[in-house]
């Protein structure tokens, strides 16, 4: 374990909310440059253990470093340079709507205020580019857009940093199956050609054995297993085996070769 390079290190996690427990000593090392899914019923964390990676969120005990950066060191300028190695895709796009597509990708390029406006119009077109989008695209408002469009802009976005870690909240929620199988081939096509590491919450099984080299399975305020698909569905526990061995999980599974 000591020889693991981590891109986010989780030490003893415990998160409360009120009387509310939600996480009880979660440790987990995401290794640099893998695809790491996060599972896990309603309720059980992932969102917030999401937020405590990203730094949204401080956990109520425990340590989370990012690239050997500890989150809680307090100090803002080093944070803030850590934050610009990441970006993050959220559920629903988060687009600014009262912005249009080519300003919504420029503002994370904007707040560094050390670019000037005609490379940030270069990076853009390139980053729209990058997610097989039409330059024509850029002066559309949020609202004229497909879902899946959506989706791409909010990817083209939280890409605009050229980010070492992406972090993805249900990237294929409210998608057709087609545009999901589009916005995965897309997703592992990017992985490949720019490296970095991600991390991914989602409840659509058909996306784990496509999309990620382990999944992260969370029940009962802790991690109930974490491994490759065929691992972490040999784990017995009653959130595995209702997500993982029911009739739909077992031809996805049986697709997959698990």
């Amino acid at each position: 374990m000591s020889a693991e390079r981590c891109a986010i290190r989780m030490h003893d996690i415990h998160t409360r909310f009120g009387d509310t427990v939600v996480h009880r000593g979660i440790s987990l090392c995401v290794r640099e440059g893998e695809r790491l899914g996060l599972v896990g019923g309603s309720g059980s964390g992932k969102t917030t253990l999401l937020r405590e990676m990203i730094g949204l969120l401080r956990p109520s005990q425990g340590r989370v470093e990012v690239f050997g950066y500890d989150l809680n060191s307090g100090d803002p300028g080093e944070l803030q340079a850590l934050r610009n190695r990441y970006g993050v895709l959220f559920q629903a796009g988060a687009l600014f709507t009262d912005l249009d597509v080519f300003d919504n990708i420029a503002l994370p390029l904007r707040e560094m205020k050390r670019l000037d406006e005609s490379l940030i119009r270069e990076l853009v077109m390139l980053k729209l580019a990058l997610v097989n989008l039409d330059p024509a695209v850029a002066r559309a408002m949020p609202w004229e857009l497909s879902g899946g469009m959506v989706k791409r802009v909010a990817l083209a976005r939280a890409l605009s940093l050229e980010p070492e870690l992406l972090f993805l909240d249900e990237p294929t929620s409210g998608l057709d199956p087609i545009a999901s199988d589009n916005f995965v081939q897309l997703i592992n096509r990017l992985h490949r050609e720019l490296g970095f590491t991600l991390v991914m919450i989602t409840h659509d099984l058909h996306t784990l054995p496509d999309l990620c080299d382990r999944i992260a399975v969370l029940a009962d305020g802790g991690l109930v297993s974490i491994g490759t698909l065929a691992e972490v569905a040999d784990v017995d526990h009653p959130f595995v085996r209702e997500f993982f061995h029911g009739k739909r999980a077992r031809r996805v599974l049986t697709a997959a070769g698990g």
